[in-house]
């Protein structure tokens, strides 16, 4: 298969590209009801464009209407993806689709048949707008008799782009959405949006065919393994909340996991929650969520995948199978890979952090999961974070965003020009 290593460069500029110049309009006075420093302003985009959502700001009382407005729109570009929006602009222009465009947008949208490259992206335009105002809709019953109609509205949309881009930044105050706690309409919305944000555009399309033609059967193994493995990941991690922060309401245990797994958005103090739990929330926030969604992580997938190799290689069969398909052995390289990748990834930010901020191990171990899933939950106060604390922290939100776009796409097999060419085994002891 056709495919230029040095394209996947694009991204990575693109990406960078969007976080300065967000940086640069968040700087304006016009966005600003107070002064920014370039430090804060840069850690805002980055946060904003990677889909994190943590703040060193309070957004309601930084931002003016503004700014507000060129957060929601770094989030959406930064969720949608920089290819996909360059997708759309380049539909736009009604242009013919080179190869190499083909090649950038393949890789976004998870899928290597590139004749349908361009259709799949205006589906996942088409999904993302419709979900987010679908969203918006729902959630304005409560905030607009709450905030009055124009700030209402405002304040809905922009809580069903956060909530489903899987950024988690809000305009409602300083403690998240914990005045909502109790609100049982509002948390369902919320944990709906977020919860369909991380299962992946792929899943959505499954789940669309799904709803209007009644085949379930037709449903692919991937998207039965996503949603299966997503649902068993929010049930147990809410009974092991329960367990260990039985106070909490079941409601909340359930907010919190899913939040945990891609989003960021929080109705009770995380630094509050059992050590225990602070460390379940950082395994969910390391796993994350579907391939080709907006969450972080390794992915359940890949989660998946090491889950199964384990179990066939403790019943020693050859082969890894899922509903009654075998997983291909480069599948498992790419898992393995993966997971060291994004292992090495998190320890050399825990030492950047523990090095530059005085923090416990467990916090500092959270908050860097949490950058480089781009989740956004914190353990402490964020306004404590010095100046290199706040770069490290742009690096390991930047790469986390980044990653699954380059390190899957190096790992990608190219053709084998030795391929003939078969190497004796070794016995090693294990």
């Amino acid at each position: 298969m056709l495919k230029n290593k040095k394209i996947y460069v694009i991204p990575i500029f693109g990406f960078l590209a969007m976080i300065l110049v967000t940086t640069l309009l968040l700087k304006l006075p016009m966005c600003n009801q107070q002064n920014i420093s370039y430090i804060d302003a840069f850690f805002e985009a980055a946060s904003m464009i990677t889909a994190t959502g943590s703040n060193v700001v309070i957004l309601p009382e930084q931002f003016t209407l503004m700014g507000q407005f060129v957060c929601l729109v770094a989030m959406q570009i930064g969720a949608i993806g920089f290819m996909l929006f360059f997708s759309l602009i380049f539909m736009m222009s009604k242009e013919k689709m080179r190869l190499s465009d083909s090649l950038f947008l393949s890789n976004e949208v998870s899928t290597t048949d590139f004749p349908s490259v361009k259709q799949k992206a205006k589906k996942i335009i088409r999904y993302t707008f419709a979900i987010e105002f679908f969203g918006a809709w729902l959630l304005a019953f409560k905030f607009v008799p709450l905030y009055g109609m124009g700030k209402g509205l405002w304040v809905s949309l922009f809580h069903s782009v956060s909530a489903f881009c899987n950024v988690g930044a809000d305009i409602i105050g300083t403690d998240s959405l914990a005045m909502f706690r109790n609100d049982i309409y509002v948390n369902i919305v919320f944990i709906l949006l977020m919860f369909l944000g991380s299962l992946g555009y792929f899943v959505l399309e499954d789940l669309v065919h799904w709803y209007c033609t009644g085949r379930k059967n037709k449903a692919h193994t991937q998207s039965k393994l996503i949603l299966e493995m997503s649902i068993s990941l929010v049930v147990i991690g809410a009974i092991f909340v329960k367990i260990f922060d039985p106070e909490l309401s079941l409601l909340e245990a359930i907010f919190e996991v899913v939040t945990a797994r891609n989003t960021g958005f929080s109705t009770v103090d995380i630094s509050s929650l059992h050590e225990m739990n602070q460390l379940l929330i950082s395994i969910l926030m390391f796993i994350g969520g579907g391939p080709g969604s907006n969450a972080g992580g390794i992915r359940v997938v890949v989660f998946a995948i090491l889950i199964f190799t384990t179990i066939a290689n403790l019943r020693n069969h050859e082969q890894v199978v899922v509903h009654y398909k075998n997983i291909n052995d480069k599948f498992i390289r790419k898992a393995v890979a993966i997971l060291m990748l994004d292992s090495f990834i998190v320890f050399l930010g825990v030492v950047g952090i523990a090095l530059s901020e005085n923090q416990g191990v467990l916090e500092t171990i959270f908050y860097v999961i949490s950058s480089f899933s781009n989740t956004g939950l914190v353990t402490f106060d964020m306004e404590t974070l010095s100046v290199a604390g706040k770069i490290i922290s742009v690096l390991i939100m930047y790469i986390g965003r980044i990653a699954p776009i380059t390190f899957i796409s190096l790992f990608t097999p190219m053709e084998n020009k030795r391929a003939g060419i078969r190497y004796p085994d070794i016995d090693l002891m294990l």
